[in-house]
């Protein structure tokens, strides 16, 4: 028993030995190689240059932090305006910001990902501020000015349309009962406010967005929808197509149109055509039955005089008609005598 006990001495010995010698290579090993690393970077570039030009990895953290609880704050108390300017230039002046700044397993960094975290964030404010139904025309303007730059230019064109689309929409709402109190003038009426609208929207869009071919081409399919919708309304609300009320509304509301249409024309839509191919079919219906209903009264007419013409009571009329005539004949002889 104790002879086994020192042989495993001896081997625990020599066990240890065997890791001393390890671990002193392995020391070696590693010291060798930094110290080759160490004289290549040296020959790159000098530290103290580096050091110069870049700040500290934690003065750099120190300011983005400051820089993302002072966005935090223009957000909490909803100043846009100064939003807009500090993520604007701070977007142009970052490199952590500028091209592709992505981690070594492709994730888009912490402090990338918290900027564009907070421009969502300003975007949603300017969204709400837009889309609030009592917004008045110069703040409106300002949040859209906002959206274009901060790079959203078809959301806020966008945004525009739906607007005065939503302002369209409440005016006729609040035009529509009087169809029936005024269906002559009611076409008319409609025609000037939906034109008036197109005009207005046209002008603001070049106004904010100026002459780029994507938004004056979103313009013009933006207000051939709401002719299509105008020539809908005048149909659904317009008197019964046989009478004189329809004949001369549907009179009304072609030249109250087209002359619109004419107007528009100089601010670069051109809108006549087709508001003629949607209103023919109304048109001709208009006019197939007031021209069938002339027609009708006419043949009443005709068929009236022919039946008093060969009636008996007509005929009575006639004869005692022809015996007055015959006594004033031979009465006045009688005085000749």
């Amino acid at each position: 028993m104790e002879h086994e006990l020192i042989e495993l001495r001896k081997h625990i010995s020599s066990q240890g030995i065997l890791v001393q010698d390890l671990m002193t290579g392995v020391c070696r090993e590693l010291e060798e190689w930094k110290q080759s690393n160490g004289d290549n970077h040296e020959a790159q570039q000098d530290p103290e240059i580096s050091e110069i030009q870049d700040p500290l990895p934690s003065e750099r953290d120190d300011e983005k932090m400051i820089f993302l609880e002072h966005i935090d704050v223009l957000l909490a108390e909803h100043k846009v305006e100064e939003a807009i300017e500090a993520l604007d230039a701070e977007e142009k002046n970052s490199p952590d910001l500028k091209g592709s700044q992505e981690t070594s397993v492709g994730e888009v960094s912490q402090y990338k990902s918290a900027f564009l975290k907070r421009k969502a964030t300003l975007e949603d404010q300017l969204v709400q501020i837009i889309e609030q139904p009592s917004v008045g025309v110069q703040e409106m303007k300002k949040a859209l000015y906002g959206l274009i730059k901060l790079g959203k230019g078809p959301s806020a064109h966008q945004l525009l349309l739906t607007s005065y689309g939503l302002r369209l929409q409440k005016s006729i709402e609040v035009l529509l009962p009087s169809s029936h109190v005024c269906p002559k003038t009611f076409s008319a009426t409609l025609s000037k406010l939906v034109f008036s609208i197109i005009s207005l929207t046209t002008k603001e869009s070049a106004s904010i967005f100026g002459d780029n071919p994507i938004y004056t081409n979103r313009i013009v399919q933006w207000a051939e929808w709401d002719i299509e919708y105008f020539v809908r309304l005048v149909k659904e609300n317009a008197p019964s197509s046989e009478t004189v009320s329809a004949l001369r509304a549907a009179s009304i509301c072609v030249q109250a149109s087209l002359n619109y249409c004419s107007m528009l024309e100089s601010q670069g839509l051109k809108l006549s055509k087709l508001l003629l191919v949607l209103l023919r079919p109304y048109i001709e219906e208009v006019l197939e039955l007031n021209f069938r209903r002339a027609r009708r009264l006419l043949f009443d007419l005709v068929e009236l005089d022919e039946s008093l013409i060969f009636s008996p009571h007509f005929e009575s009329l006639l004869s005692a008609f022809g015996t007055i005539s015959e006594t004033i004949r031979v009465d006045s002889g009688m005085r000749l005598m």
